[in-house]
């Protein structure tokens, strides 16, 4: 089991406003298994992605679902969220991120690639003050590159007050909540990020898969098999 209630029951919400924070959502269980993941790879580094290894901000490991049952729960879930039909659910990355200690309390913010559509956010470890901040109103539109874009002092003169705009939205989500935002539209960071371990699921309801992560294809090729 990986939820609590039918997250589509703020697919409304969602749709309006480009982010919805469900909380109090996950099942003990699968927080008990990212939990065991985020322990196991820290000690064994275990499925690290050094390709999107950032020095002095975050390491990434590659999550691996307790079975296909829990998989296909948390899609249809987060379909049903989204608005998309199910089978169209595609997975562009899907990687526990643990954050540097030393990694800059305020950066500047960023979109996502253009594959990973929806950025869903799965805490498992957040220190005092850690938090995602979300901008709706602040250059809202999709990035079409492969690659993050952040914000730049050329986008936003004094950067460093963009965070005390009223328009920026924190969070303040808990370990058995879900972030759902749309990550390659709207600016978003983690704020006081250092020593958080968050399991991000990021998606698409067309078939991009630039890292080769998407499970649900695979499992459907196993079916026809």
């Amino acid at each position: 089991m990986v939820f609590k209630y039918d997250p589509g029951l703020e697919h409304n919400r969602f749709k309006q406003e480009g982010f919805v924070h469900l909380k109090d959502v996950l099942d003990a269980n699968i927080v008990a298994h990212i939990d065991q993941f985020y322990k196991h790879s820290m000690a064994s580094e275990a499925n690290e992605s050094q390709d999107w290894k950032i020095y002095g901000k975050k390491r990434q490991f590659v999550y691996d679902f307790p079975d296909d049952e829990a998989a296909l729960e948390f899609r249809d879930g987060m379909a049903r969220l989204i608005g998309i039909d199910p089978t169209d659910f595609t997975i562009s990355e899907r990687h526990l991120k643990v954050y540097d200690p030393a990694a800059e309390a305020w950066p500047a913010p960023h979109k996502d690639r253009a594959a990973s559509m929806v950025s869903i956010g799965l805490p498992i470890h957040l220190p005092k003050g850690s938090s995602v901040c979300v901008f709706p109103e602040l250059q809202f539109g999709a990035n079409e590159e492969e690659r993050a874009v952040f914000l730049t002092e050329k986008d936003h003169p004094n950067l460093s007050t963009v965070y005390e705009s009223e328009k920026a939205v924190l969070l303040n989500e808990s370990i058995g909540d879900v972030i759902c935002f749309l990550g390659s539209a709207l600016f978003h960071e983690r704020v006081n990020p250092a020593g958080a371990a968050v399991l991000y699921i990021k998606a698409n309801g067309d078939g991009r898969d630039p890292l080769g992560e998407d499970i649900y294809s695979r499992m459907a090729e196993r079916a026809t098999a």
